[in-house]
Protein backbone atom coordinates (compact mmCIF):
# COMPACT_ATOMS: atom_id res chain seq x y z
CA UNK A 1 0.00 0.00 0.00
CA UNK A 2 1.47 3.42 -1.30
CA UNK A 3 2.45 5.84 1.67
CA UNK A 4 0.09 9.36 1.21
CA UNK A 5 2.68 12.40 1.45
CA UNK A 6 2.17 14.59 4.42
CA UNK A 7 0.81 18.07 3.06
CA UNK A 8 3.71 20.20 5.13
CA UNK A 9 6.48 17.82 4.19
CA UNK A 10 8.12 21.08 2.85
CA UNK A 11 8.02 22.73 5.94
CA UNK A 12 11.34 20.93 7.16
CA UNK A 13 15.36 20.25 6.02
CA UNK A 14 16.40 17.35 4.76
CA UNK A 15 16.39 14.47 7.22
CA UNK A 16 19.25 12.27 6.35
CA UNK A 17 20.98 12.88 9.53
CA UNK A 18 23.90 14.46 7.57
CA UNK A 19 25.91 17.68 9.74
CA UNK A 20 26.21 20.59 7.31
CA UNK A 21 27.64 24.08 7.17
CA UNK A 22 24.39 26.42 7.21
CA UNK A 23 25.61 28.59 4.60
CA UNK A 24 29.23 30.93 3.34
CA UNK A 25 31.59 31.58 5.78
CA UNK A 26 34.88 34.13 6.07
CA UNK A 27 37.22 32.78 4.15
CA UNK A 28 39.64 32.19 6.96
CA UNK A 29 37.62 30.82 9.00
CA UNK A 30 36.91 27.96 6.01
CA UNK A 31 40.91 27.72 5.42
CA UNK A 32 40.79 26.69 9.23
CA UNK A 33 37.82 24.20 8.94
CA UNK A 34 38.27 20.31 9.24
CA UNK A 35 36.42 18.52 7.16
CA UNK A 36 36.73 15.29 9.15
CA UNK A 37 33.29 14.78 11.47
CA UNK A 38 34.35 14.18 15.17
CA UNK A 39 31.74 12.17 16.21
CA UNK A 40 33.35 8.99 14.17
CA UNK A 41 36.17 7.33 16.68
CA UNK A 42 38.98 5.66 15.31
CA UNK A 43 40.82 2.71 15.96
CA UNK A 44 43.51 3.35 17.49
CA UNK A 45 46.96 2.08 15.53
CA UNK A 46 45.29 1.63 12.47
CA UNK A 47 47.65 3.46 9.50
CA UNK A 48 43.59 2.76 7.88
CA UNK A 49 42.15 4.92 10.77
CA UNK A 50 40.04 7.80 9.75
CA UNK A 51 41.67 10.92 9.93
CA UNK A 52 42.45 13.83 7.73
CA UNK A 53 44.57 13.49 5.01
CA UNK A 54 45.51 16.81 2.99
CA UNK A 55 42.09 18.17 1.81
CA UNK A 56 40.39 15.37 2.71
CA UNK A 57 39.39 13.25 6.22
CA UNK A 58 38.87 9.11 4.94
CA UNK A 59 39.64 5.65 6.72
CA UNK A 60 37.79 3.38 8.71
CA UNK A 61 35.82 3.87 12.28
CA UNK A 62 34.75 2.44 14.91
CA UNK A 63 30.74 1.25 14.38
CA UNK A 64 28.19 4.13 14.98
CA UNK A 65 26.07 2.88 17.90
CA UNK A 66 22.81 3.58 15.85
CA UNK A 67 21.61 3.70 11.97
CA UNK A 68 18.95 5.60 10.89
CA UNK A 69 15.61 3.27 9.01
CA UNK A 70 16.70 4.31 5.79
CA UNK A 71 19.75 6.37 4.87
CA UNK A 72 20.97 7.98 1.45
CA UNK A 73 24.34 6.85 0.76
CA UNK A 74 24.98 7.58 -2.91
CA UNK A 75 23.87 9.59 -5.69
CA UNK A 76 25.79 9.39 -9.14
CA UNK A 77 24.77 10.02 -12.34
CA UNK A 78 27.90 8.31 -13.81
CA UNK A 79 30.01 5.75 -11.69
CA UNK A 80 33.25 4.12 -13.89
CA UNK A 81 35.03 0.84 -13.10
CA UNK A 82 38.19 2.06 -11.42
CA UNK A 83 41.62 0.17 -9.81
CA UNK A 84 43.04 1.56 -6.88
CA UNK A 85 45.81 -0.52 -7.41
CA UNK A 86 47.52 2.02 -10.26
CA UNK A 87 47.90 4.87 -8.01
CA UNK A 88 45.93 7.04 -10.34
CA UNK A 89 43.51 9.62 -9.13
CA UNK A 90 40.01 9.57 -9.30
CA UNK A 91 37.73 12.31 -10.38
CA UNK A 92 34.91 13.45 -9.41
CA UNK A 93 32.68 15.99 -11.31
CA UNK A 94 29.59 18.13 -10.02
CA UNK A 95 27.17 20.70 -11.60
CA UNK A 96 26.20 23.19 -8.96
CA UNK A 97 23.46 25.78 -9.16
CA UNK A 98 23.90 29.55 -8.98
CA UNK A 99 24.87 30.98 -7.24
CA UNK A 100 27.02 27.80 -5.63
CA UNK A 101 28.24 27.47 -2.32
CA UNK A 102 31.01 25.44 -0.60
CA UNK A 103 30.44 21.53 -1.79
CA UNK A 104 30.30 18.82 0.60
CA UNK A 105 32.23 15.44 -0.84
CA UNK A 106 30.83 12.39 1.57
CA UNK A 107 31.40 8.28 0.43
CA UNK A 108 30.94 5.63 2.72
CA UNK A 109 31.56 1.89 2.52
CA UNK A 110 28.60 -0.55 1.25
CA UNK A 111 29.92 -3.63 2.13
CA UNK A 112 28.44 -5.40 5.29
CA UNK A 113 30.54 -4.95 8.56
CA UNK A 114 33.22 -2.16 7.11
CA UNK A 115 33.13 1.14 8.72
CA UNK A 116 34.24 3.63 6.21
CA UNK A 117 34.23 7.37 5.79
CA UNK A 118 35.47 9.65 3.17
CA UNK A 119 34.97 13.41 3.42
CA UNK A 120 35.96 16.80 1.97
CA UNK A 121 34.99 20.45 1.51
CA UNK A 122 35.48 22.30 -1.77
CA UNK A 123 35.01 25.90 -2.18
CA UNK A 124 32.53 27.67 -3.84
CA UNK A 125 32.98 27.81 -8.03
CA UNK A 126 34.60 24.19 -7.69
CA UNK A 127 33.20 21.74 -10.18
CA UNK A 128 35.84 18.59 -9.25
CA UNK A 129 38.23 16.91 -7.18
CA UNK A 130 40.91 15.06 -7.50
CA UNK A 131 40.51 11.68 -5.04
CA UNK A 132 43.85 9.74 -4.10
CA UNK A 133 43.19 6.08 -3.84
CA UNK A 134 45.74 4.80 -1.34
CA UNK A 135 43.24 4.57 1.24
CA UNK A 136 40.76 2.78 -1.22
CA UNK A 137 43.74 0.53 -2.37
CA UNK A 138 44.54 -0.33 1.45
CA UNK A 139 40.88 -1.63 2.30
CA UNK A 140 40.78 -3.03 -1.20
CA UNK A 141 37.27 -0.69 -1.85
CA UNK A 142 36.34 -0.42 -5.10
CA UNK A 143 33.33 0.78 -7.38
CA UNK A 144 30.84 -2.00 -6.13
CA UNK A 145 32.19 -1.17 -2.80
CA UNK A 146 31.36 2.91 -2.47
CA UNK A 147 28.58 5.18 -2.10
CA UNK A 148 29.17 8.85 -2.94
CA UNK A 149 27.14 11.69 -2.60
CA UNK A 150 27.75 15.46 -2.88
CA UNK A 151 25.58 18.64 -1.32
CA UNK A 152 25.48 22.08 -1.17
CA UNK A 153 23.25 24.68 1.49
CA UNK A 154 21.27 27.02 -0.13
CA UNK A 155 18.07 28.63 -0.34
CA UNK A 156 15.51 26.77 -1.84
CA UNK A 157 12.04 29.47 -1.62
CA UNK A 158 12.41 30.36 1.68
CA UNK A 159 13.90 27.96 3.31
CA UNK A 160 18.11 26.95 3.15
CA UNK A 161 18.52 23.13 2.07
CA UNK A 162 20.85 20.87 1.36
CA UNK A 163 20.49 20.60 -2.36
CA UNK A 164 22.45 17.46 -3.75
CA UNK A 165 23.99 17.36 -6.55
CA UNK A 166 24.90 14.11 -8.61
CA UNK A 167 28.30 13.02 -9.47
CA UNK A 168 30.00 11.56 -12.44
CA UNK A 169 33.33 9.84 -11.16
CA UNK A 170 35.88 8.02 -13.80
CA UNK A 171 39.81 7.58 -13.26
CA UNK A 172 41.00 7.09 -16.66
CA UNK A 173 38.76 9.52 -18.61
CA UNK A 174 36.61 12.78 -17.53
CA UNK A 175 33.03 11.07 -16.22
CA UNK A 176 30.62 10.55 -18.45
CA UNK A 177 27.39 12.40 -18.49
CA UNK A 178 23.91 10.06 -18.29
CA UNK A 179 20.83 10.58 -18.90
CA UNK A 180 19.68 9.14 -15.46
CA UNK A 181 20.78 9.22 -11.96
CA UNK A 182 20.97 6.34 -9.76
CA UNK A 183 20.28 6.61 -6.09
CA UNK A 184 21.50 3.52 -3.04
CA UNK A 185 19.69 3.90 0.11
CA UNK A 186 20.69 1.83 3.08
CA UNK A 187 17.93 0.48 5.05
CA UNK A 188 19.00 0.23 9.08
CA UNK A 189 15.85 -2.32 9.66
CA UNK A 190 13.97 -5.03 7.01
CA UNK A 191 11.57 -3.15 4.73
CA UNK A 192 8.27 -4.64 3.53
CA UNK A 193 8.04 -2.24 0.39
CA UNK A 194 10.21 0.89 -0.80
CA UNK A 195 8.09 4.07 -2.90
CA UNK A 196 9.43 6.58 -5.29
CA UNK A 197 7.96 10.02 -5.56
CA UNK A 198 9.52 12.57 -7.72
CA UNK A 199 8.05 16.83 -8.08
CA UNK A 200 10.02 20.06 -9.60
CA UNK A 201 10.78 22.48 -6.80
CA UNK A 202 8.73 25.91 -7.97
CA UNK A 203 10.57 29.14 -7.04
CA UNK A 204 8.93 29.32 -4.21
CA UNK A 205 10.28 26.13 -3.23
CA UNK A 206 7.21 23.95 -3.45
CA UNK A 207 6.50 20.81 -5.13
CA UNK A 208 5.26 21.18 -9.19
CA UNK A 209 3.12 18.75 -10.28
CA UNK A 210 4.36 14.97 -9.12
CA UNK A 211 6.06 13.09 -12.33
CA UNK A 212 5.75 10.05 -9.62
CA UNK A 213 3.99 9.44 -6.75
CA UNK A 214 4.15 6.61 -4.38
CA UNK A 215 5.33 4.62 -6.99
CA UNK A 216 6.30 1.12 -5.07
CA UNK A 217 9.74 -0.74 -6.22
CA UNK A 218 8.53 -4.09 -6.35
CA UNK A 219 11.57 -5.71 -5.46
CA UNK A 220 10.28 -8.28 -3.15
CA UNK A 221 12.88 -8.29 -0.14
CA UNK A 222 14.57 -5.53 1.27
CA UNK A 223 17.29 -6.67 4.13
CA UNK A 224 18.71 -4.71 6.66
CA UNK A 225 22.24 -3.17 5.71
CA UNK A 226 22.19 -4.09 2.50
CA UNK A 227 22.11 -1.41 -0.31
CA UNK A 228 18.93 -0.66 -2.54
CA UNK A 229 19.26 1.03 -5.73
CA UNK A 230 16.89 2.90 -7.36
CA UNK A 231 16.95 4.73 -10.52
CA UNK A 232 15.86 8.45 -10.91
CA UNK A 233 15.30 8.70 -14.96
CA UNK A 234 12.86 11.49 -16.91
CA UNK A 235 14.26 14.41 -14.97
CA UNK A 236 15.13 16.99 -17.87
CA UNK A 237 14.10 20.44 -17.32
CA UNK A 238 17.50 22.35 -15.12
CA UNK A 239 16.55 23.05 -11.25
CA UNK A 240 15.65 22.14 -7.76
CA UNK A 241 13.55 18.94 -8.21
CA UNK A 242 12.39 16.85 -4.24
CA UNK A 243 12.76 13.12 -4.04
CA UNK A 244 11.09 11.27 -1.41
CA UNK A 245 11.70 7.59 -0.68
CA UNK A 246 9.38 6.40 2.15
CA UNK A 247 8.96 2.82 3.19
CA UNK A 248 6.70 0.26 5.14
CA UNK A 249 9.05 -1.94 7.56
CA UNK A 250 8.58 -5.44 7.86
CA UNK A 251 8.28 -5.20 11.32
CA UNK A 252 5.67 -2.38 11.28
CA UNK A 253 5.76 0.96 10.98
CA UNK A 254 6.87 3.62 8.51
CA UNK A 255 9.65 5.78 7.64
CA UNK A 256 10.82 8.01 4.69
CA UNK A 257 14.08 10.25 3.58
CA UNK A 258 13.34 13.31 1.72
CA UNK A 259 15.61 15.20 -0.19
CA UNK A 260 16.42 18.06 -3.11
CA UNK A 261 18.46 18.17 -5.94
CA UNK A 262 19.79 19.81 -8.82
CA UNK A 263 19.45 18.68 -12.13
CA UNK A 264 21.80 20.88 -14.29
CA UNK A 265 20.03 20.15 -17.73
CA UNK A 266 21.83 18.91 -21.86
Amino acid sequence: MALPLRPNFFRFPGLLGLLLLHGPQPRALRAQQSPCDPSLAQPSQDRNGYRQRGDRCEGVYIQAVASPALRVVSFTESFENFDPSTGTNLRVDWSSPPPGAPVHLRANALRPHLYYRFDAIRPKGSTSYSWPPAVLQGLDLKKPDLGVVAWLVQPVGGTTRDVYLPVRIGQRAPPASAERYQLILVPGVELAEVFVSLAPVQPDGQAGRFMQQDRPLQRGFYPAARGITIPIAGVTAPGVYYLEISATLRAGGSSSARLWFYHAGG
